[in-house]
């Protein structure tokens, strides 16, 4: 009489994920999540830590190991796990905690650790070994291990809900004025303008009801008496935003008397000449540089454009207004 066979290690191998699968979920409260044969490359499963009922989106893997034979290897701090160099690389490589977890043959006796390359050492050519220390006990001390193995788990809800508000009020304006700190002026840091920037890119749509629409300001050189060209450190801000692709041309309003554009031309062209007319600063600019800086900040705006697979339409449309804007006012 033919039937298939089971095979004696593949059944105590199940057994030990049932009884750990009704241990994960029964006692720990936790959600375990079952590798499919088909896929187990060394990890057997994973475990959804659950808080108080609330699932966190945290999770490790676990490696069970199911039998007496596997705590034959004594040691003085516990029991030598002996693991194949195939599956070393893999947990390695692993982006969550792999946990190995030993389980007797009558489910009395069960420890852990969590997976370290930091502690293996080599067991032969073909295979590598970590202590698992028999204070690890599955059944006290298990569940805080993860949770003191996985990040802090946040509540996000407020910040998000924050900035769907930021989203709301710039969706909700033609003009937008983006006060830039003088933190990041001295530290010549750009997040202020990146973190906008990345608000305003989140749609395509977005994006192109944003072209033309920021304008820049220094709130805490309110009170400095000398023009916003003749503060050293803004310009050198402005000339190193230039350098980190801060794609202006598309962003700042031309339909408006905006003093981003003007300094950004100012902080990267040589001036030759300056005077003063009715109380209005007159600047005369080395033609060679001119030509440079529209070169340079074209550039940048139309590979950003080009990276955000916007219109040449569009590109037309402000190179005509940047163009304008700087020939009205020289």
């Amino acid at each position: 009489m033919q039937f298939p066979k089971v095979n004696k290690n593949k059944l105590k191998g199940m057994t030990g994920e049932s009884y750990f699968q009704y241990f994960v979920n029964n006692e720990l409260k936790c959600i375990y999540q079952k590798v499919s044969d088909g896929s187990d490359f060394g990890i057997d499963g994973f475990i959804e830590l659950v808080i108080n009922g609330h699932v966190t989106g945290k999770k490790v893997a676990v490696q069970i190991k199911h039998g007496n034979s596997y705590f034959r290897n004594k040691v003085i701090g516990g029991y030598k796990y002996i693991g194949e160099k195939k599956h070393l690389n893999y947990y390695i490589n692993s982006q969550l905690p792999v946990f190995i977890v030993l389980i007797d043959d009558l489910f009395e006796k069960a420890v852990w650790t969590a997976f370290d390359v930091n502690k293996t050492m080599q067991h032969n050519d073909d295979k590598w070994w970590i202590e698992i220390p028999e204070k690890n006990q599955l059944y006290s001390n298990f569940l805080n291990a993860i949770i003191n193995l996985l990040h802090p788990i946040v509540d996000y809800e407020a910040e998000i809900e924050g900035a769907w508000m930021v989203d709301i009020i710039l969706d909700n304006t033609d003009s937008r004025i983006i006060g830039i700190p003088k933190s990041d002026i001295y530290s010549l840091k750009f997040d202020s303008i990146h973190n906008i920037i990345d608000k305003l890119s989140k749609s395509k749509e977005k994006l192109i009801n944003a072209r033309n629409t920021l304008e820049l300001f220094f709130p805490e050189y309110d009170d400095d008496k000398r023009e916003i060209y003749q503060i050293p450190e803004i310009m050198d801000w402005l000339r190193c935003s230039v350098d980190y692709n801060i794609p202006w041309f598309y962003f700042l309003n031309y339909k408006i008397n905006n003093v981003g554009l003007k300094v950004l031309m100012h902080s990267q062209c040589i001036d030759i000449s300056e005077c003063k007319q009715n109380d209005k600063h007159l600047v005369l600019y080395d033609k060679s540089s001119v030509y440079n800086f529209y070169l340079r900040n074209f550039d940048i705006m139309n590979k950003f454009m080009e990276k955000n697979d916007i219109d040449e339409e569009i590109s037309k449309e402000i190179s005509d207004g940047i163009i304008n804007f700087y020939g009205s006012i020289n």
